[in-house]
């Protein structure tokens, strides 16, 4: 049965004169094409091109801005089909297959690999209408922002650079590196003073890749701030991580976790099972549930999350909970006891006991002085475990900026008279903490707030570099949403700079002011191409890399049908350099 004939529309210029010369225009040729569009499905579209009576041949010739705005000239599908898939994909973070398959209710089916063309055209688009909007978002943002810089990546791969405005969470610019080198970082933190103004302050991690990019906005007098936790943090594994890293590996050679969850699994079965057929390897006899408790308490503690190292130390309340199991053994099983639970707890005890070796004990005292130090120090710097990147997103929001303008004060007074207290002090730990507070005194404060004509407080610059570190979290956690797989190596390293962008449309005041709304994005993308500022789609994505490992394939799957022939070696090829 032959297929119903698709419409026939007819677009013509909307003007009859030359925009350049002012003389009458007549018709040159009519194109067709076939369109698909979401709004109007799929027809032919017959197309008058008119050029210039006066001079064809200097003057551009004129087509139907109607159509343009549809599909951008030369190409089959609409705007709005690149903006409906960029918006799922990215936005609502659908899957390939999800958004076929509410694309083909509406009557259109298209293939796997031209999804993927449309998403990767859209995040193209975006941020073309990102940098081609800049002076409108850079206006609003007149009163002044702090840019806060980090990078990111999954196990040494796909890494991220992002530069973020602090104080409205926007995300200014992001490219992506293959590894942490001023020379990646500089030229995007250029582009961003360039399109959005100095920043009040940068704020970052202590890496010296990042120090070297903000060198030259230091230079102009801008504050280079660094984050209090990344300080901290990095202060606490120099003061113990030998130690801990020795423990850790302790722990795991002695396998008491494995012991106890073994117990656990076994305690679990002598309860499930039926009276008469309680006869295991602990004899025959009831369990209360305090023994069960006991060994999770060991293994867990009270089960609430540990804080991240080096804030917390779980390996060191693990071997100090084992030792204590003698005595809180009295509160979760009193006596009298059955038979089954004298047996598993004799078998708890005597697997706790392998924490009681020398090693353990000379390990545990060695991280307390530094671990009392570093908590001293936290406590003067008043890191709250809500300033944390696991804290909840939101859990620490300067909503009175006031109020936290005048704790950063206290606290750099603070800190001030412990550095004197400091000086005194003669301890290994100390000299630690001295030489990190002189190498980055001039970075811990000095934080700036923009207050109101009336000397209000509005806004003050963070302390801390949660911004970005939630804005990794999320991200990672809506690729693993998009592309439903857990491990997320290869994803990473794929995944285009650009859709760091996409969380910005979650802001209206931000989607107001690139485009007015969402529904608007097909016409603000066409105006783009109208203008030549659209790259092409082809730089979104390493092609050399991909080629490079399609070859390694090729070449390692023994199913491969025939391997391809190295290519053939010039008639004058260099010679080798030799390497001393």
């Amino acid at each position: 049965m032959r297929e119903p004939a698709l419409p026939q529309v007819h677009f013509g210029p909307e003007t009859s004169t030359c925009a350049d010369c002012n003389a009458d225009l007549h018709v040159q040729k009519t194109r067709t094409r076939t369109v698909v569009t979401r709004a109007y499905g799929e027809f032919v579209a017959h197309e008058t091109v008119l050029e210039c009576s006066a001079s064809p041949t200097v003057c551009p010739t004129v087509g139907s801005a109607v159509l343009a705005r549809l599909v951008k000239p030369g190409h089959r599908y609409g705007y709005d089909l690149v903006v409906h898939a960029g918006l799922a994909r990215y936005l609502h973070t659908q899957q390939r297959e999800e958004i076929r398959a509410e694309l083909r209710a509406e009557g259109l089916d298209p293939g796997a690999g031209t999804l993927s063309t449309w998403c990767d055209q859209f995040l193209v688009y975006l941020e073309a209408l990102h940098v081609h909007r800049a002076p409108v978002l850079r206006a609003a943002m007149a009163t002044g922002y702090p840019l806060h810089l980090d990078a990111t990546c999954d196990q040494g791969r796909g890494g991220l650079f992002v530069c973020l405005d602090g104080f409205r969470d926007w995300v200014l610019a992001a490219a992506r590196i293959s590894t942490e080198r001023e020379a990646l970082l500089s030229p995007v933190i250029e582009k961003t003073v360039a399109l959005f103004g100095e920043p009040l302050a940068t704020m970052r991690d202590l890496g010296e890749a990042g120090a070297k990019a903000v060198a030259p906005l230091r230079e102009r007098g801008i504050l280079d701030l660094v984050c209090h936790y990344h300080f901290l943090r990095a202060l606490g594994i120099k003061l113990f991580d030998k130690p801990y890293k020795e423990l850790r590996t302790l722990l795991q050679q002695s396998a008491v976790a494995a012991d106890l969850k073994t117990l656990l699994r076994e305690l679990h079965r002598h309860q499930d099972a039926a009276p008469t057929l309680r006869d295991g390897p602990f004899g025959s006899g009831l369990v209360r549930d305090g023994l069960p408790a006991l060994v999770q308490w060991v293994l867990e503690g009270t089960g609430t999350k540990d804080l991240a190292y080096p804030f917390g130390l779980p390996h060191v309340d693990a071997v100090i909970r084992a030792r204590e199991l003698p005595h809180v053994a009295e509160q979760f099983l009193p006596c009298p006891r059955s038979q089954p639970e004298w047996v598993a707890l004799g078998r708890l005890t005597y697997t706790a006991r392998k924490l009681d070796a020398e090693p353990f004990v000379r390990l545990i005292h060695e991280l307390q002085d530094p671990w009392q130090a570093f908590c001293e120090f936290r406590d003067v710097l008043r890191l709250t475990n809500a300033e944390l990147p696991g804290a909840p997103s939101g859990a620490h929001q300067l909503e009175l900026p006031a109020l936290e303008l005048a704790r950063l004060h206290e606290i750099e007074e603070a800190f001030g008279a412990y550095e004197k207290r400091l000086s005194g002090n003669h301890s290994s730990a100390a000299a630690t903490i001295r030489t990190y507070v002189e190498r980055y005194r001039s970075n811990l404060f000095g934080h700036p707030a923009i207050r109101a004509t009336n000397g209000a407080v509005l806004a003050v610059v963070s302390r801390v570099n949660n911004a970005l570190e939630h804005l990794f979290g999320q991200e990672k956690q809506l690729l693993r949403e998009r592309v439903g797989r857990a491990h997320l190596g290869r994803d990473m390293e794929q995944q285009p700079a650009q859709a760091a962008l996409v969380r910005n449309l979650r802001d209206p005041s931000y989607v107001q002011l690139l485009c007015g709304s969402l529904d608007r994005l097909p016409e603000a993308f066409a105006d783009l191409d109208a203008r030549n500022l659209v790259p092409p789609t082809s730089s979104l994505r390493d092609q050399r890399r991909a080629t490079l490992r399609r070859i390694t394939r090729s070449i390692m799957d023994p199913a491969a049908g025939k391997r391809p022939h190295p290519p053939a070696c010039p008639q004058h090829a260099p010679t080798m350099p030799t390497v001393f």
